[in-house]
């Protein structure tokens, strides 16, 4: 087992699980929970691209790859955790993205801003068993993929 085959299993098991939670259990994502999934995807690439760097034998790129990865876990770990405040309050995010009011008095800007406002509120914690939310399972998910990636590095 090394950090490609665990970073391409654990991307995979975790997209197959939010299309689950959002297509079958009607568990709309918000829009920092779509970026979230963006590394995934990034993981899955690099690690069919290091699978195959180690089979015709480049090992020097698949140590690029290495770092790519590690950089890309980063990200989600940095973002997630960014996601994680914005749901407990500590950060406050642009209307955008939150529940903020709207002060207009003029019916059609009234309307364009309804028709801009997410669907789902980002500062709203979507729970799993009703004590953990969703990016705070996320945040725990990117923060064992970063500490694998990493001992795995130091290791060779």
């Amino acid at each position: 087992m090394n950090s490609i085959n665990i970073n391409l299993f654990i991307s995979l098991i975790t997209l197959i699980i939010v299309f689950i939670l959002e297509y079958i259990f009607k568990l709309i994502p918000c829009d920092m929970c779509l970026v979230e999934r963006y590394p995934y995807y990034a993981l899955i690439l690099l690690s069919i691209i290091a699978m195959y760097l180690v089979r015709i034998e480049k090992a020097k790129l698949r140590k690029i790859i290495d770092y790519v990865s590690i950089s890309t876990i980063l990200f989600g770990f940095i973002y997630t955790l960014r996601h994680v405040g914005v749901e407990r309050g500590i950060i406050k995010l642009s209307t955008e993205c939150s529940g903020a009011l709207i002060n207009t008095s003029d019916k059609s800007a009234l309307l364009e801003e309804l028709n801009q406002a997410a669907l789902v509120r980002c500062d709203e914690a979507t729970y799993l068993f009703n004590f953990i939310s969703i990016a705070e399972s996320n945040l725990i998910l990117m923060t064992f993929l970063l500490f694998i990636n990493i001992y795995f590095l130091i290791k060779k």
